[in-house]
Order: C-alpha cells, then structure tokens, then sequence
C-alpha cells in the first residue's frame, strides 16, 4: 500500500513539474512578443484597459504557478521520505518532524501566493469586467499551524522513543 502512495506522489511530482514547465512556456511567449497576445485580447475586449488587464493577470498567473511548483515538489518529496522511513519503522523521528516543518512552510508559501494571485484577480476583475476565478480558502491557513503542532509530537515521539530504546 505505501509503495503505491509513493509512486502517486512520484507522478503527481511528475506532473507538477510538466504543469510548470507548460506555465512557464506560456510565460516566456507572453514575455517575448507580448504584442500578439495583447492584438488577441483586444479583438476580445473592446477597451484597452480591459485586455491590458487581462494580459497582466495571464502573465502573473503563469509567474505564480513557479514558486507553487516548487513549494509542491518540496511537500511531494518530503511525503515520499516519510514513507519511506515509515516503512523502515521510524515513523517517529527527528528527520520527520522536520520534514513535517518542511512542509507546513512550502504549504505557507502555497498560501501566501494564492493571497497574491487573488489580489491579482480581484483587480483583474475590477478593471475588466470580467469574473476571474478567486475564493478565500481557510483550510490552508489551518492546515499550516496544524502540521507545525504535528511536527512537535513526531519530535516528542522521537524523544520518547530514543528514551524507550535507552532503558531497554
């Protein structure tokens, strides 16, 4: 069962990275002739202002998609090595715990971006008219200070194992 976990992770890392790479070639096109992408948008809106809006949000869409990718390999890849020790039957270890740290921050640079991208999209929105799809999502900002509180215990647990290995 946890070998099939790992190679999810490996292929959802996979894919992250295929998805990143897409978005950043997407990027680098509206970097490199941006007049073309802006003629597209302005045959779809008729205001200036608008398609220039929609321009900006695209490109620092595919800008945000870059730390969030490897804010993901990090979390993908630290799960792949708590599995792997889990089987190895030190679930509870140091090197957990601070993998489990690892991870609370990767998942608050998730979220600290997409504040970024909804700003983004609200203002998107506000200058063109049209809706660009943003929600507030809490269960991020709960999930970070819950995997730190769970990075202790995995620390408690390593403690009271080493002490439980000591007097036996």
């Amino acid at each position: 069962m946890l070998s099939a976990l790992i190679a999810v992770f490996r292929i959802a890392n996979w894919l992250n990275w295929i998805m990143a790479a897409l978005f950043a070639f997407l990027g680098l096109l509206l970097l490199i002739d941006p007049s073309h992408f802006r003629d597209m948008f302005m045959e779809a809106f008729t205001d200036r202002a608008e398609s220039d809006a929609v321009f900006q949000w695209l490109l620092w869409s595919c800008l945000m998609g870059l730390p969030v990718a490897a804010a993901v390999h990090v979390i993908l890849t630290r799960l792949v090595a708590m599995i792997r020790d889990t089987q190895a039957g030190a679930a509870f270890s140091e090197s957990n715990a601070k993998r489990l740290t690892t991870i609370a921050w990767a998942l608050l640079a998730i979220n600290m971006v997409d504040l970024a991208y909804g700003q983004l999209s609200v203002w998107a929105s506000a200058v063109s008219g049209e809706y660009f799809g943003w929600a507030p999502s809490l269960t991020g900002w709960f999930t970070v200070p819950l995997l730190l509180v769970l990075a202790r215990l995995f620390r408690e647990g390593a403690a009271m194992r080493e002490d439980l290995e000591g007097t036996v």
